[in-house]
């Protein structure tokens, strides 16, 4: 019997089976449901950036307007610099929404993705105006990423969990070894055309839910993260497939087979990541950030109450915020913002010890991450879809920056005395940030990605010899 012919017999037969399609069409519902969950979110944010967007476009046409008819007319009043860097000429830091960002919630909606950043401190304006539903931040958004993590090992699981077994059972593997061909080659025809059904399945499927998503695929570099965020996703079966491979030819019966591989699936995507999650926050517990807000209220009433020592220490500290010799008394932004500095400088220990606490709590969780292959795929999942929490680390990196450039050009209007002029408002420093290029993208997870395939290899190494011993004798 030739290698061709057993599997397009396997194939014929799968076909005609019904359970695969059922199975399939399930799957089809199950994604579709991900895959609108994701869209909805992303165009929810992308409103929500337009909106905001066009807001700051006409409260800065409205200075503009403003600043250009005080210059004609000297009875016009205009708002102090102070005020203007608090409110006035604000404007908005956005995160955009990745071209791959229907295909992962991520962690984008637990943190913010746009920030008003004024003169004021840090802690006055990260808090968004969002008001989410608190359901959906505490069980967390059904996306494309959960049904491939939690569905796609269940659907091979019910397709090939009997693969190999069910031939013990039915008293017919004793028949393949009696055969001219070695009965690991139907064996593995048997596995693989299962398995190529599933992935066929998943990967076409995955690959419309994108386009539904609308994911950009005239952008040759989407493509190229999109055949890769894919790429990923075959990884990730395949180190199921390895662990159905080993079950199944060491399993004595189907029912053991079943048991032993949804215990797998049970331990790996459900079990695994709660533990390691438990003993992380257990060994690096969260930083308490009600005990940051009372620390920072504390500073602040001090500084307040240090009245003029505040103000000259500040203007000690930073001698060239002072052009005009001498702090005038009615300069109230002066004094605030002044004072708001003491506070910040009395905080920044504080700050470094929660910065630290934090850092120390998730380089352990991404340590530990590598215990459940779920998690490792998760995370290299949501990575390549610009959803992981490594660009909402990037994206603070860049409003820290840009909030250190606006306090810097405001600052030195309000401590020197002197108003905000038309001509100005095309130096107001802007928000920048570029996400990363497609070959930054390939280097990051590299370690994540190891981790993933080297599991995955043993498992197929094990499999593999432990069904040519099953091919030759029980």
């Amino acid at each position: 019997m030739r290698w061709q012919t057993i599997w397009r017999n396997e194939w014929r037969l799968l076909l005609a089976d019904r359970a695969p399609w059922v199975l399939a069409l399930l799957f089809t519902v199950v994604a579709l449901y991900g895959a609108w969950n994701g869209r909805q979110w992303s165009a929810f944010q992308q409103a929500a950036i337009a909106d905001i967007r066009q807001a700051d476009h006409e409260r800065i046409a409205k200075l503009d307007s403003l600043l250009q008819r005080a210059e004609r007319d000297s009875t016009v009043t205009v708002p102090p610099a102070g005020a203007l860097g608090a409110s006035g000429a604000t404007t908005h830091a956005v995160l955009d929404v990745p071209p791959l960002g229907g295909l992962a919630v991520g962690a984008s909606d637990l943190h913010p993705y746009y920030a008003r950043v004024s003169v004021r401190s840090k802690a006055s304006f990260m808090a968004t105006d969002e008001v989410e539903n608190p359901h959906n931040l505490l069980a967390g958004r059904f996306d494309l990423v959960f049904v491939v993590v939690w569905v796609l090992p269940l659907l091979l699981i019910a397709l090939t969990y009997n693969t190999i077994t069910g031939e013990r059972d039915q008293g017919t593997m004793a028949l393949w070894r009696a055969q001219p061909v070695p009965a690991s080659r139907v064996l593995v025809a048997k596995l693989g055309v299962r398995a190529g059904f599933v992935l066929g399945v998943a990967t076409v499927l995955l690959g419309l839910m994108a386009w539904l998503v609308g994911v950009p695929l005239g952008d040759p570099a989407v493509v190229l993260r999109l055949l890769l965020w894919l790429a990923v996703v075959l990884l990730y079966a395949g180190f199921w497939l390895g662990v159905i491979v080993l079950v199944n030819a060491t399993a004595r019966s189907s029912a053991a087979s079943a048991v032993l591989l949804l215990g797998s699936w049970l331990v790996v995507v459900v079990v695994i990541p709660a533990t390691v999650s438990a003993v992380v926050s257990a060994v690096y517990p969260s930083p308490s950030r009600v005990a940051l807000t009372t620390a920072l209220r504390a500073a602040s009433d001090e500084a307040a109450a240090q009245g003029d020592t505040a103000i000259n220490q500040f203007l000690a500290d930073h001698p060239e915020m002072l052009q005009t010799g001498v702090l005038a008394a009615n300069n109230a932004w002066g004094r605030t913002l002044a004072q708001q500095e003491r506070a910040n400088d009395a905080m920044r220990p504080v700050y470094a010890a929660f910065d630290s606490a934090l850092a120390a709590q998730h380089r352990a969780a991404a340590l530990a991450s590598m215990a459940s292959p779920a998690v490792m795929a998760q995370e290299l999942l949501h990575d390549l879809a610009d959803r992981s929490l490594a660009r909402f680390r990037r994206f603070d990196a860049a409003i820290d920056r840009h909030h250190q450039a606006w306090q810097t050009f405001f600052f030195q209007r309000v401590f020197g005395e002197r108003k905000v002029r038309h001509a100005e408002l095309a130096s107001l420093p802007r928000f920048a940030y570029a996400d990363r290029a497609v070959g930054d993208v390939l280097s990051a997870p590299g370690g994540t990605l190891l981790a993933l395939l080297l599991p995955t290899a043993l498992l197929w190494w094990l499999g593999w010899r432990r069904l040519q011993q099953v091919a030759v004798h029980e």
